[in-house]
Parts: C-alpha cells; sequence; structure tokens
C-alpha cells in the first residue's frame, strides 16, 4: 500500500472479512502451548542488548509468553466456545512454568497471571480460586510499592524510574487490574482487598502528580523526573509516553475517576497532568503532538521538542488516547478535541519509515486499536476510513510463512524475530485485528492492560 493511511470505502468488507481470515489463522497457529513456546525460544529467536542477549519468550509475561497468548483465546471464546480450551492450556502452561514473586508489574510475574485469567474469567467464567490466591500477593506488594512512593515524595525527591509508576512495570498497569478486579469479583472480601489496594495506588500517583518541583542540577523539575535506571545513553527526562510515562498513571486517574473510584484531589492530579502535556504541546503540519522525552537540554531550550514516531507506546497516538479519557473523565470537550486532532495528526504523519512493524507496541496494530477505540467513545467522529486503512496495513503484512504469521524486526535482532505474544507479537495484532473484524469493543476489555480503556 502507499505511504498515505487512505483506502477506499468500498474494500471495507473485504478488509473484513480478510482480518477475521487472519485471525482464524494465527489462533490455530498458537493454539498448542508446546509448539508455541518450542519456536518462540528457538536459540537465535533473541534480542541483543549489548553485552546481554535475551530470549524473546518468557512463558510468564504477559507482553511474550503464555500470558498474552491466552488474552487471545479468552477474547474469541466469547463468540467461539472451542477457544475456552486453549485459553485454559495457555494459564496452565503459565503456572506450570513455576511463580515467580518479584519483581511483579502487569507485563511479569503473577500479575500478569492474574490479568489474563481475569480477562479467562470474564470471557467465560471460573478461576475465582486460581484469582483469589494470587491476589493475596498482588495487592500485599501493590501497596508495599505505593507507599514507597509516598514516601519517596514526601522526602522532596523525584519518582526517580519510570518503573515504578508505568503501565509496563509499575504502579499504573497494577492499578489497572486492580480497578478491574474491584469492578468484578464476586467475593466481597476480594473485591475489598482490591480496593484498599488500589485507594493506596491512586493516592501514590497523586501524591506525584501534585507535588512541588523538585530542584536538580540547579533546574527546578517536576516530581515525574526520571534519574535511575537510564539505558542506551538516554539523559535524565521527563518521561510523556503512555507505556513509560506520565500517561500511564493520566490515563488510570481517569478511567478510575470515569468507574466512581476516586481519591482526594483525583481530579486536581488530573488537571496538573494535562498542564505539564500543555506545556510540552507543540503544533506542525500534520496536527498537535508531544516529544517522546523532555530532557534538560529541552528545559534549557537547547533542543527543541519535535515529532518522533506516533505509536501506542511514544507518540501522539498514545498520548491523544490518555488525554482523550481524561476529556471524558472530567468532562473536558476542549481536551477531547484536541485529542481526536491529535490522533488525525499521528495517522497523517505515520509512514513505513518511522512506523515498521504491526504489532500492538509500537506499530499499526496499536494505532487500529487507538482509533478503534476513539471511535467507539465517539460515534460523532468518523475514523471508519482511517480503520480499514490500518486493518489493510495489517492484513497486508501477514506472511504464511511465519510461524505465527508475522516477523518482527529490530536493530538489536540478528533476524526478523518469531514474536506469538501480545505486546509486539502475533496474538495482540490478531486481537486488534478481531476488534476490527468484529465492530465491536473487546468483551474482555483485553486493551485496558494497554491503558486504553
Amino acid at each position: 500500500m502507499p505511504s498515505s493511511v487512505s483506502t477506499p470505502a468500498d474494500r471495507a468488507p473485504a478488509h473484513r472479512e480478510a482480518a477475521a481470515g487472519i485471525v482464524a489463522e494465527i489462533a490455530e497457529r498458537l493454539a498448542d502451548p508446546g509448539r508455541v513456546a518450542q519456536a518462540a525460544g528457538a536459540p537465535d529467536n533473541l534480542m541483543r542488548y549489548p553485552g546481554d542477549p535475551q530470549p524473546v519468550w518468557d512463558p510468564l509475561l504477559l507482553s511474550d509468553g503464555h500470558p498474552g497468548v491466552s488474552l487471545l483465546f479468552s477474547e474469541l471464546a466469547v463468540r467461539t466456545p472451542r477457544s475456552r480450551g486453549r485459553a485454559h492450556a495457555h494459564l496452565s502452561a503459565a503456572l506450570g512454568s513455576g511463580i515467580r514473586l518479584l519483581p511483579q508489574s502487569l507485563f511479569g510475574g503473577m500479575v500478569a497471571l492474574a490479568f489474563a485469567g481475569q480477562a479467562a474469567a470474564t470471557g467465560f467464567g471460573g478461576y475465582a480460586g486460581m484469582l483469589s490466591g494470587l491476589d493475596r500477593h498482588i495487592t500485599v506488594q501493590a501497596r508495599e510499592r505505593a507507599r514507597a512512593d509516598l514516601h519517596r515524595v514526601h522526602a522532596g525527591e523525584p519518582v526517580g524510574a519510570w518503573d515504578r509508576y508505568d503501565v509496563l512495570g509499575g504502579t499504573a498497569g497494577i492499578g489497572r487490574y486492580l480497578l478491574a478486579r474491584y469492578e468484578s469479583a464476586a467475593e466481597p472480601e476480594a473485591r475489598q482487598a482490591a480496593g484498599d489496594a488500589l485507594t493506596e495506588v491512586l493516592e501514590s500517583l497523586v501524591a506525584v502528580a501534585t507535588a512541588d518541583e523538585v530542584t536538580r542540577h540547579g533546574i527546578r523539575l517536576p516530581a515525574w523526573w526520571i534519574t535511575d535506571g537510564l539505558e542506551h545513553g538516554l539523559a535524565e527526562h521527563l518521561n510523556i509516553g503512555l507505556a513509560h510515562g506520565v500517561c500511564g498513571p493520566l490515563a488510570l486517574l481517569s478511567v478510575a475517576w470515569r468507574a466512581g473510584f476516586r481519591v482526594a484531589r483525583q481530579d486536581e492530579a488530573i488537571e496538573r497532568i494535562m498542564a505539564l502535556l500543555s506545556r510540552w504541546r507543540t503544533t506542525d503540519g500534520a496536527g498537535p503532538h508531544w516529544p517522546h522525552l523532555v530532557t534538560p537540554a529541552c528545559l534549557k531550550g537547547e533542543e527543541p521538542p519535535g515529532r518522533g514516531r506516533d505509536s501506542w507506546c511514544y507518540g501522539a497516538a498514545g498520548t491523544a488516547r490518555a488525554v482523550h479519557l481524561a476529556g471524558v473523565a472530567l468532562d473536558r470537550a476542549d481536551w477531547r478535541a484536541d485529542a481526536h486532532a491529535a490522533v488525525r495528526g499521528a495517522l497523517a504523519a505515520a509512514r513505513d519509515e518511522l512506523v515498521c512493524d504491526s504489532a500492538l507496541c509500537h506499530g499499526w496494530a496499536g494505532l487500529l486499536q487507538i482509533v478503534l477505540r476513539m471511535a467507539h467513545d465517539s460515534p460523532d467522529q468518523d475514523y471508519r476510513a482511517d480503520a480499514d486503512a490500518l486493518a489493510a496495513r495489517v492484513v497486508d503484512r501477514f506472511d504464511a510463512g511465519a510461524p505465527f504469521g508475522y516477523r518482527y524486526r529490530h536493530t538489536l535482532a540478528p533476524r526478523d524475530l518469531d514474536r506469538p505474544g501480545f505486546l509486539e507479537g502475533a496474538a495482540g495484532i490478531a486481537l486488534a485485528l478481531h476488534t476490527y473484524a468484529t465492530g465491536a469493543a473487546p468483551a474482555t476489555s483485553w486493551d485496558s492492560a494497554l491503558l486504553l480503556n
């Protein structure tokens, strides 16, 4: 297809049929947990980080493991009961790999397994015992992490590391699981435990959002400033992405507010994060956008922020979705309008040189799911042509010769990788295509793992 994300409207039914066919094909290829693990665990199927080659597959990850693959089958099971056994097989394989207590995050360990179990329970029932057992550990650890963050803020320190608060590794992601459990748990004790832990998580995020600026290197900086765990030459910074930045907490605070789960100053925290985003919002020929990172050089005016790759994890598309959730929560039409303009700008600026894979994290499927969610929440906005064009891109990149139908390209990989999982693999791509093909919002809310809803 050409680089423009547009397609004739009369091709839409064909795209939906093709998308459904690819979903079915991927599901067949991912059905057997043993075969999936064997293909994904091939010795050369790894990322070559400097000095630390790492396999892409870990059986207990939501990103690249059995829990992530099970999300696809839990969603499919709502319409296709035979998928229940496949979801259960992947959950069982995850359990059989052994539970690791630390570190816990939405995308790894007990929380990853619990999120996948929660999706299965939503899709076709069961798993109450497993979830209750996992929650006894998850809620305790979530409260301990939130208290540590609160102590750090009260001591006048910056948050320090993004994996303390973000979606993938931090309390924003764990908080989204806790909100799901609070809303769905049938047992009063489980609901109460999830609610108590979520309260402390939200209070810790509110504290960071409403804290005074901190002084570091003679510069006044927001409390969200990142100083620790920096890799690959990154400078200290304020992170604005949805995956690792302030937009993760913004999205969680907003969806919790909309669900009626509120703590003191939560609305103020949303407004303070939005003010921070407004400070760094710029506009180019495509539309409004935000930088991925704000570095000391940006603060000093030495490095003007520009538009980078627009995707779920970083860039205008993911940030705009968080802004839209905030606009819905606090009924701010101006925020919602800005979000729509930013999404359309991201689509106008998207091209193959920047968006180089089909996956959810920073690929075309992630843009597709964002557009589908924006359309679902805003029936007055017509995103049909955009969704058709994005789906066509993903459909056209299906590779029948790849074990899972798609391959993942990265500069740190010795070859194009075979990834079956959720965040950067075939299961996540299939989930976005399934949303598109059915024309309905996800029944299991699987994309709450991305803080998209």
